[in-house]
Order: structure tokens, then C-alpha cells, then sequence
């Protein structure tokens, strides 16, 4: 019997956040996680799924603006963290 070859395998790659993304994908790193410095490490740490009253209060406090279409997207992005059929 002889060994069987195995094919190497094609180092997957992560998809790419396209750049117009790139401040949604902050914002709502910021309202989801908690960030924990360790000394050798940031651990993040996830809190309770995102509502409403979240984004309101995250504008107030960052004075930063939030449009509609970036609250979708946020709450899109917290739905399928969480696992929720939102629609």
C-alpha cells in the first residue's frame, strides 16, 4: 500500500472590510464590547445585546452622529451576534 498525497491546502483568507464600513464597524465595536487591557493582551468582552437606548446614549456621551443607515447596519451586525432573526 502506498501513502496518499494529500493536497496542500490554500491558506484561507479573511474578507476585507471595504473602507465606507470602516467607521460602523468601530461604532459598534465600541457599544458592544468591553475593552479589558491584561498588560500582555486586549481581551474584549461583549455586553448585553444593542437596543435603541444604547445608540441614543452612545451619541450623547461621544457627541459623535449616528444616521440611519449606520443604526440599521449596527443592529443588522448585533442580530447576527446574537443570534436573533430581526427580519
Amino acid at each position: 500500500m502506498g501513502q496518499i498525497q494529500t493536497a496542500a491546502r490554500k491558506e484561507e483568507e479573511t474578507p476585507t472590510l471595504p473602507g465606507i464600513f470602516a467607521g460602523v464597524w468601530d461604532k459598534y465595536r465600541n457599544l458592544k464590547f468591553i475593552q479589558r487591557d491584561t498588560g500582555e493582551s486586549l481581551v474584549l468582552c461583549p455586553r448585553d445585546m444593542i437596543n435603541w437606548q444604547d445608540l441614543v446614549a452612545y451619541k450623547a456621551m461621544t457627541g459623535e452622529t449616528i444616521s440611519l443607515l449606520e443604526t440599521e447596519l449596527i443592529m443588522g451586525i448585533d442580530a447576527i451576534f446574537e443570534g436573533r432573526n430581526d427580519g
